[in-house]
């Protein structure tokens, strides 16, 4: 096996899935990665994170993943309760900082049983946790899984890819401690929404990115971007800072997410597990499911341009097309979306023909991509596009805007249009709505397309590592 040890950072990984337990994009790729760089026998692969380390310093730990036997990092939630048996998120992360003290980690780690015990709730309570929690931890707590601290086992010829978005400015003061220990680092920058498009993101977003875009510099050997498009924005801020970086693209996927396969225990009439999961479905999901319609993925929010999109299908309806197909969006509420609620909440859900769905697992996810007559993508400002390449996955072609990266992903698969023109969007809807024979041309298409995966990506990630020295 290699000596050279890979290492990526999933500090805000982390972050998310303590909040939420559905991937974002960047969270789906940084855990799709993992699983291919850990199925590699020839590497080294390791993961490190920034915990508290007692007071308001941070301190990085690190773990060999290719010692541990799990594998299912495309399920969010089974990848969370993973963490949680570790003690990296949940209770035992009350306990983590002293991992490396057997005596302090004991002593710990019994007063927090005692506190049980004796039903102590405010102890956990003000933690984040309960009692309950605690106990479960401790029935599946991973007593073999050693902790080392970053410091201590990384070495100049290892390689550190800051691939989840970590831009924190705290986390800033360990890349340069790596960087003087001689490490090649590498950060992986997916957009710079916050500095082309300030307009659609909160106020000191733009700040703190620019600040940490800029110092990203000292400690960054080689940059990573998802698309050309991302890598034009990018030589163009480095240039203009007069800041002399190789840039190089790594193109996502335009494959859908894979779900692990559940375990079934044998019983005399097993129901099938289709049925079992139509049946579980919420009464709005099976509402979806009856009749046509079509499928946008992704947060509510500015860029994503969904207030223009329902305003196409309201042009549509004024227009007389009466029997248009439903939108369905699926997606969290995000910053500054107060106008699409607005148009949604005086209309009654665009008299019915809009549902939104914001808590729809991967499961249910599964099925509207396979259900759906064909995905609108129509945002203002992409990195890449995932759900344009996740509707490719699923043989099915989509609306998407002609804007930033997103030609990238979908070639000549999809139905483009103008994203600042609700005429555009809605012209486009119309022709794959009721042009049958062009929309199964483009499914054919599709189906005769070979779709970049993910091994691609880890293989092409893989070999740029290789690359620098």
């Amino acid at each position: 096996m290699n000596n050279e040890k890979i290492i990526f950072d999933i500090s805000e990984m982390l972050t998310y899935l303590s909040m939420y337990r559905r991937y974002s994009g960047i969270q789906r790729v940084v855990a799709m990665i993992l699983k291919e760089f850990q199925n590699n026998e020839n590497q080294q692969v390791w993961i490190c994170f920034a915990k508290v380390a007692g007071g308001r310093e941070k301190e990085y730990f690190a773990l060999n993943i290719k010692k541990s036997d799990f594998q299912n990092w495309e399920s969010p939630d089974l990848t969370y309760d993973y963490f949680v048996e570790l003690g990296i998120l949940g209770p035992g992360a009350l306990i983590l900082k002293y991992k490396n003290n057997k005596f302090k980690y004991v002593i710990h780690r019994t007063r927090f049983d005692l506190a049980a015990h004796f039903k102590k709730d405010q102890r956990f309570n003000k933690r984040g946790v309960n009692i309950s929690e605690w106990k479960q931890y401790r029935k599946l707590e991973k007593t073999d899984i050693n902790f080392v601290k970053l410091l201590d086992v990384i070495n100049s010829n290892d390689k550190l890819v800051l691939l989840d978005s970590t831009w924190r400015l705290e986390n800033i003061k360990m890349y340069k401690q790596v960087k003087l220990i001689g490490v090649n680092i590498f950060t992986m920058v997916y957009d710079l929404i916050p500095i082309i498009s300030p307009n659609m993101v909160h106020k000191d977003l733009t700040k703190n990115f620019y600040k940490w875009l800029y110092q990203s510099a000292d400690y960054t050997d080689f940059y990573i971007s998802d698309s050309e498009s991302a890598k034009g924005d990018l030589v163009k801020f480095l240039n203009d800072h007069k800041i002399e970086k190789s840039v190089t693209t790594l193109p996502l996927v335009q494959i859908g997410f894979s779900i692990p396969q559940k375990i079934v225990q044998e019983e005399k009439d097993p129901i099938p597990s289709d049925l079992e999961l139509l049946s579980s479905l919420s009464d709005l999901s099976k509402t979806v499911l009856s009749s046509e319609y079509i499928l946008c993925v992704g947060t509510i929010e500015l860029r994503k341009n969904l207030w223009r999109l329902i305003l196409a299908w309201k042009h549509l309806l004024d227009q007389g097309y009466c029997d248009l197909p439903r939108l369905v969006i699926v997606g969290r509420s995000g910053w500054n979306s107060e106008n699409i609620w607005s148009v949604l909440n005086t209309t009654a859900n665009l008299y019915g023909y809009v549902t939104i769905l914001n808590n729809a697992t991967d499961d249910e996810l599964d099925l509207l991509y396979k259900n759906c007559l064909f995905v609108a993508m129509v945002s203002l400002y992409e990195g890449w596009g995932l759900p344009v390449g996740e509707a490719l996955s699923y043989g099915k072609t989509a609306v998407v805007s002609n804007a930033t990266s997103l030609p990238e992903v979908g070639m000549d698969l999809v139905e483009y249009c103008d994203p600042l023109s609700i005429e555009s969007i809605a012209k486009s809807i119309t022709k794959l709505v009721y042009q049958p024979e062009y929309r199964q041309s483009l499914e054919m298409k599709i189906k005769n397309t070979k779709l970049r995966n993910w091994a691609d990506v880890a293989n092409d990630l893989r070999t740029l590592l290789q690359s620098k020295n």
